[in-house]
């Protein structure tokens, strides 16, 4: 049985790990649409960018959760941009190898709906990374990569999943799939 897992300040809470008891938080505030932190963030002229991953016990859990980050890391309001920054597959293997010394234990993979990768294409990410662009190989590298753009949640967590499932190194851990709803910060088990 997994203990249970609160995010910070109770934005979410997952209770008694298997049985599917999702519970609202209690002072649950949705965070800022997509839309909106994307316009504060076109707005700002200094061009700052947070970056703000939130880790739960190394192998044990791992999470990205937005959050209002007015007031995080020194910033005096919300006008900059929270992104999540993640290379899951080389991150879960360096947490295993230093953090626990290779143990093994549960993976939690969670999206939420709002995703900013809602919002936009794989081709359109390209399209504009490569307008300013004059070499032909930085062009052919663009075009190769997969950005992840995500057009249900549900699925992308499915996909995550079987990519965790499908790597040598993970076969026998419990791979568990959840999508978190933003504006109420209910949990939904979907693998």
């Amino acid at each position: 049985m997994f203990p249970g897992v609160w995010g910070k300040g109770g934005a979410w809470l997952l209770m008694g790990f298997g049985c599917r008891e999702w519970a609202r938080a209690e002072g649950y505030r949705a965070p800022v649409k997509f839309e909106e932190m994307q316009r504060m963030g076109r707005e700002r002229e200094d061009g700052t960018v947070i970056v703000g991953a939130f880790l739960l016990y190394g192998m044990d859990g791992i999470s990205e959760l937005r959050e209002r980050h007015s007031g995080m890391y020194g910033s005096e309001s919300d006008a900059g941009r929270v992104l999540r920054v993640h290379s899951a597959l080389n991150t879960l293997l360096v947490l295993s190898a230093v953090g626990n010394a290779g143990k093994k234990g549960v993976i939690i993979v969670v999206h939420h709906t709002d995703c900013g990768l809602q919002s936009i294409s794989d081709d359109e990410i390209k399209a504009i990374l490569m307008k300013d662009i004059e070499s032909e190989s930085e062009m052919r590298d663009i075009v190769d990569m997969k950005f992840g753009s995500i057009t249900d949640p549900e699925e992308s967590v499915k996909e995550d999943v079987k990519t965790l499932k499908d790597n040598s190194f993970f076969k026998g851990m419990q791979i568990v799939g959840l999508v978190q709803d933003t504006e109420t910060g209910l949990l939904k088990e979907v693998v």
